[in-house]
Parts: C-alpha cells; sequence; structure tokens
C-alpha cells in the first residue's frame, strides 16, 4: 500500500496526485534495488550523453544556428553550457597534460645571477623570477576559471559594437562561452599536440597563432548567424572586432603582469636580462 505522506516533506497526499503539491517531488517512490540504481545510471548517461553529441555535431557543422537557438529559448535539446564548457576544459586539462607533462616555470639563470651587480639586484632579480612563477602557477591551476573569464570581455567588446543587432550583453555572453567550449576541444585536439611536438623553437609559436587565427574565424561564423548577418561584410566585421578585443586584452595582461612582476623598482633588472 502506497504511504499516504511525501516522503521528502511529510505532505498529506491522495492517492490520485502523482506529485506532492507542497516539494514537487514525484510519489510512489519504490526503494532502491541493484535493478532501479542500474536503470537510473543507464538512463542519466545516456540522456547526458545524446545531450552532449547534439550540442558538438551542432557547434561543429552550425554553431551560429545552435547559439541562435540556445538564446532563442530551446534549452531542451542541448546541453547546458557551463556544464559544458567544465567539461571541455577538463578535457583540455587532459590532453594538456599528456602532450606537456612537465610544466615550464621560469626559473633562476645562472648566466643573469652573474651579470648583476650587487646582492641587492640579485634579490630583486630573484623576487621577480618568484613573482613570475606564481602568476604561471595560478594560471595552470585555474584554467578553468581563466578561460572562462575571456567570455565577458569578448561579449562586451561584441555588445558594444553589435548591439543595434538585438541581443543583450547576457545573450552574447552565453552564446561566446558556448564556442568557446568547443574551440578549445578543436584547440586540444588538432593544435596542442602539434605545439607540443615542435616545443622550443619557432614552428612552435607559428602553430599557437596558427592556432588563435583559426579560432577567431570559428568564432566569427558562429557570431555571424548569431547576429543576423549574410554578407561577407558582416563576417569582416565580427572578426575585426574579435581581433580588437583580443589585442586589447592582451595589451591589458602585459600591463598587469608587468606592473605585478616589475612594479616597485623592480624594472631594474630587465636590462640584464
Amino acid at each position: 500500500m502506497q504511504d499516504p505522506s511525501c516522503k521528502n516533506c511529510g505532505d498529506i497526499l491522495t492517492l490520485s496526485q502523482r506529485f506532492c503539491p507542497h516539494c514537487g517531488q514525484k510519489t510512489g517512490i519504490p526503494r532502491i534495488t541493484t535493478r532501479s540504481l542500474v536503470k537510473e545510471f543507464f538512463q542519466t548517461i545516456f540522456h547526458a550523453e545524446k545531450g552532449i553529441i547534439n550540442l558538438l555535431r551542432g557547434l561543429a557543422l552550425h554553431p551560429g544556428t545552435v547559439i541562435s537557438e540556445y538564446v532563442g529559448g530551446k534549452r531542451k535539446k542541448y546541453f547546458n553550457p557551463f556544464t559544458f564548457f567544465g567539461l571541455c576544459v577538463a578535457f583540455m586539462v587532459l590532453i594538456n597534460s599528456w602532450v606537456k607533462p612537465e610544466s615550464q616555470t621560469p626559473g633562476i639563470r645562472t648566466e643573469v645571477i652573474n651579470r648583476l651587480p650587487d646582492e641587492r639586484m640579485k634579490n630583486t632579480y630573484i623576487s621577480t623570477v618568484k613573482k613570475d612563477s606564481q602568476i604561471q602557477g595560478f594560471l595552470s591551476r585555474n584554467m578553468n576559471f581563466s578561460t572562462l573569464i575571456t567570455a565577458p570581455f569578448f561579449a562586451l567588446f561584441l555588445w558594444l559594437f553589435f548591439r543595434q543587432r538585438g541581443k543583450n550583453y547576457a545573450e552574447i555572453t552565453v552564446a561566446y562561452i558556448l564556442l568557446t567550449a568547443f574551440a578549445t576541444v578543436l584547440y586540444s585536439i588538432i593544435i596542442m599536440p602539434w605545439h607540443f611536438l615542435f616545443k622550443g623553437n619557432l614552428t612552435a609559436n607559428v602553430i599557437l597563432f596558427a592556432g588563435l587565427i583559426l579560432e577567431s574565424i570559428y568564432y566569427a561564423w558562429g557570431l555571424k548567424t548569431f547576429f543576423g548577418y549574410n554578407t561577407f561584410a558582416g563576417y569582416r566585421n565580427i572578426l575585426l572586432v574579435l581581433w580588437l578585443a583580443g589585442i586589447t586584452g592582451f595589451i591589458l595582461l602585459l600591463g598587469v603582469y608587468y606592473v605585478y612582476v616589475y612594479g616597485g623598482g623592480r624594472s631594474v633588472v630587465i636590462q640584464y636580462l
């Protein structure tokens, strides 16, 4: 016989009620068995897999349509963008740990120490190396946050230049997060292994730069449809704004890096590097 009360909140139920009117939990919750546990596990896996596959396929073939549909209200069809982003960044970290097992953190260079004129300068140089290591360590440990924080920054530029296209700042941010997640997967599979293969020479930097250009082209391709452009001029304008945002962000990061590492009079050691 069915328990007349809700197993979640204890509210009294009638036999005809399928859901608790107080807390919303389904009535008639059966006891957990091995069979029910296995069934629920596979239902969860296959439901999530279907959403991820739909999202991956859509972002690969029709990125503009996917982000337009999600922002437009088709949420059931696709996987949650923030969960998807977290999975993609986790995949990138996994690939990075495989192709780049040892992080190249900055170390104290003996030849620089020998060039420095006194102990004060040597201590200053050691301080800059430690601060540089702290920054690289933070970025390495917080790769998901470092990647995610770019979305609102780029979205701000896109909103400033294309707000007349009828999209608000939050919608542009979500669209950019979806594109960033898929671009992260592509970068991990295509660019990262080649970058590791040629690590230590000029080719690695060329590959890295080419990867950034290809990423921006992918973003522009998806955002062109998202903003409702049908001409090459719209695609070009989006690409230029993305490059402007990227260059601006790079300059700001470089400024923050310089102040943190070489601020407070520590810049005197630069001439000896």
